[in-house]
């Protein structure tokens, strides 16, 4: 087991080195001069130019440029913004809220998903299952920031359900909208894939000897069943919460949440190379270190995974 650890803590080094260069290479190739970026696109003279391209290395060859960034990355030295503060700060402040709405999301996702999976799979090729399909596969279809911006037009202008953005100052209650939105798609894979398992599982070997040797229905499909069902999905959910807090720039900014999705955009706006570089590698370093997580966790739930 500590072997199988090492090696999976050692295959996230050239995971994470790999992410950040290719990021930084494609942030230093976008049109614009980062020096004007730097000054918040001010004319500057000759000696501020010459001393901020010190300072930031900007005149160093791009590996070099990139090497120092990751260095200076795995000590969470992140520079400032342009306003001055520690761009680490900043992710502090935003970070616990994304937090909270990717759990919020995850558990609408595990919930929902898993209950409608398994009766669909349980009831395969009926009406339920085929409705089933048809709405996974229409949010699958629907792009997120159209699904986003309808429920806030409906929910929250038109119904006043729910405040249709949500501010500095806010609530779980304010969340659940946002977070609904953000698990609309992950929540249709997992149905997909929870059906497709009990599914598999329905006409297994060993569900058709347990069957055999007389017992009933419902402890069958507790025990042979659902438990070797929910293994793939449970991993699936488990990454999920990474990508889920990775991909909240979308539904933040639409809903206005303060978190640090909304957080990328606003620096994207104000064209902060620096600090969307920061964020972005702060999100693929906890999308990493949750994908470890998922995978030691898998291997202690089945042994034959440390083998593999």
């Amino acid at each position: 087991m500590w072997w199988y650890v090492a090696k999976r803590l050692l295959q996230t080094i050239p995971v994470f080195l790999g992410a950040t260069l290719i990021l930084f290479i494609l942030l230093k190739l976008r049109p614009g001069d980062p020096i004007l970026n730097l000054a918040g696109n001010k004319p500057v003279s000759q000696e501020v130019r010459d001393a901020l391209a010190a300072q930031y290395h900007l005149d160093d060859p791009l590996f070099v440029q990139w090497f120092q960034f990751a260095k200076n990355a795995l000590t969470f030295n992140f520079g400032e913004t342009f306003a001055g503060q520690p761009v680490f700060d900043l992710i502090k402040q935003t970070f616990p809220v994304t937090v909270v709405l990717a759990l919020m999301a995850l558990t609408i996702d595990a919930v929902l998903g898993i209950a409608i999976g398994t009766f669909a799979g349980l009831r395969r090729n009926g009406w339920f299952d085929s409705s089933a399909l048809v709405v996974s596969l229409l949010l699958i279809s629907i792009p997120i920031f159209v699904v986003g911006f309808v429920m806030q037009l409906v929910f929250g202008v038109k119904l006043g359900w729910t405040s249709p953005t949500v501010g500095s100052d806010w609530t779980i209650g304010d969340l659940i909208l946002p977070a609904i939105v953000l698990a609309i798609a992950n929540f249709a894979y997992t149905i997909r894939l929870t059906r497709t398992s009990v599914a598999e599982n329905l006409s297994a070997d060993h569900v058709r000897t347990a069957r055999a040797k007389g017992l009933s229905e419902r402890l069958v499909i507790r025990n042979h069943v659902l438990r070797n069902s929910l293994v793939p999905v449970v991993t699936y959910i488990g990454i999920n919460l990474g990508s889920l807090m990775a991909g909240a720039v979308i539904t933040e900014t639409i809903f206005n949440v303060p978190g640090i999705g909304n957080a990328a955009y606003v620096a994207i706006q104000k064209g902060e190379t620096s600090t969307v570089v920061a964020i972005v590698t702060f999100m693929v370093m906890v999308y990493v270190l949750m994908s470890l997580l998922v995978d030691l966790i898998y291997a202690l739930l089945d042994p034959r995974i440390r083998y593999v």
